[in-house]
């Protein structure tokens, strides 16, 4: 077995989005708050952002990637693609565990306007104004953390590669992004990864990312 420990600097340049499970007078959808009430990225956010950006970089490689969120279209036990490696499927849990990601400075909390939007009109909907929570326009970085054990060297290289990648090929994180908010500052997007306590060089990310670039999944033994 292998220990993976991999910490994610996410740079949001506009204001965050993700709706808990709370409710607030006057607001439809009111911010997920943490254990101390205060705005935080949720876990299950982070997978998702990681799962859906890695799935996007290796079908653009010819990488084989099955079809979620439908069980039926997704990988089955005895022939997992990497991404059902790494982040689990229906049939499998994921190796890898995804804390919360907490913000460096607490940032404060708005209630913005909106109108929904036809997508087929391209037109605000009558009797359709809601009310949203959000962090403040500037709110700053999220710090998330992920850790894990894989059964190998050779997959936990594989699974902080694909990680780290998709994690710095997103523009945006949590709702609401096609209307502005939970923008990234890409070029800032920070990842340190460790296996077994070692850091994990750039150079393996590069060989991997070339690897993949290169057509079907198949990456040499770099022990």
């Amino acid at each position: 077995m292998a220990h993976v420990e991999i910490t994610i600097r996410f740079p949001l340049v506009t204001a965050f989005h993700t709706t808990g499970n709370r409710r607030r007078p006057g607001v439809d959808k009111a911010l997920a708050l943490g254990t101390r009430g205060t705005p935080m990225l949720p876990a299950t956010t982070v997978k998702g952002y990681l799962r859906e950006r890695a799935e996007v970089l290796l079908r653009s490689w010819g990488q084989r990637v099955c079809l979620p969120p439908a069980p039926a279209t997704m990988c089955l036990e005895e022939d997992l693609c990497l991404v059902c490696q790494v982040f689990g499927n229906p049939y499998r849990p994921s190796p890898l565990r995804f804390q919360d990601g907490q913000f460096v400075q607490k940032p404060d909390a708005m209630v913005r306007s909106g109108v929904s939007i036809s997508r087929s009109r391209r037109a605000a909907l009558p009797q359709r104004l809601f009310f949203l929570e959000t962090t403040d326009p500037q709110p700053g970085e999220v710090v998330a953390m992920i850790e894990g054990d894989l059964r190998d060297t050779n997959l936990a290289r594989e699974a902080v590669a694909l990680v780290t990648l998709a994690a710095r090929s997103g523009f945006a994180i949590g709702a609401g992004r096609t209307r502005g908010l939970g923008w990234l500052e890409t070029d800032k997007i920070r990842v340190e990864a460790r296996i077994d306590g070692k850091e994990v060089e750039e150079s393996i990310i590069e060989q991997y990312a070339g690897q993949w670039r290169g057509g079907p999944h198949v990456v040499e033994d770099q022990t």
